[in-house]
């Protein structure tokens, strides 16, 4: 590999600190930086996988669900993919009305919990035309309703 003796300046990009490369490849300021990178990139591989698979695995549970007015906790987990105590501090919040119909029976209305993942037009800069994204599940939207 061609090493040049000109030190080229540039920043990490795992850890953003500026340092001299001496070839136009180099990407991260070293060793340890490049292995921590690698390893996030892997973990994320896996965990996009993960969530593909669990997607296929429950695609005609999330069909079923779809059609009842009121769904359990674990079923809006599964249909919205936020966690049970996301869904447990709203209930107690009392942003989503929720009936308990015993122990470990509670009910919440599907068509309430959509309200809250509602899509959002996102207007385009260049075109000027809008289009419709996925329901926004960002947590700062769930607690600042």
């Amino acid at each position: 590999m061609g090493v040049s003796k000109l030190k080229i300046p540039k920043a990490c990009e795992y850890c953003g600190k500026a340092f001299e490369a001496r070839t136009f490849n180099t990407r991260f300021c070293s060793e340890a930086c490049n292995n921590a990178s690698l390893r996030n990139r892997k973990k994320q591989a896996l965990e996009d996988e993960r969530k593909q698979q669990i997607l296929q695995e429950n695609v005609a549970t999330i069909a079923e669900i779809q059609t009842r007015p009121y769904i359990s906790i674990a079923e809006a987990v599964v249909l919205f993919g936020i966690s049970k105590d996301i869904i447990r501090r709203l209930i107690k919040a009392g942003k989503i009305p929720a009936v308990n119909l015993g122990q470990r029976l509670t009910r919440i209305s599907r068509t309430h919990i959509e309200a809250m993942f509602t899509a959002v037009a996102i207007q385009r800069k260049a075109t000027g035309t809008t289009t419709c994204k996925t329901p926004i599940r960002a947590k700062r939207m769930l607690y600042n309703r």
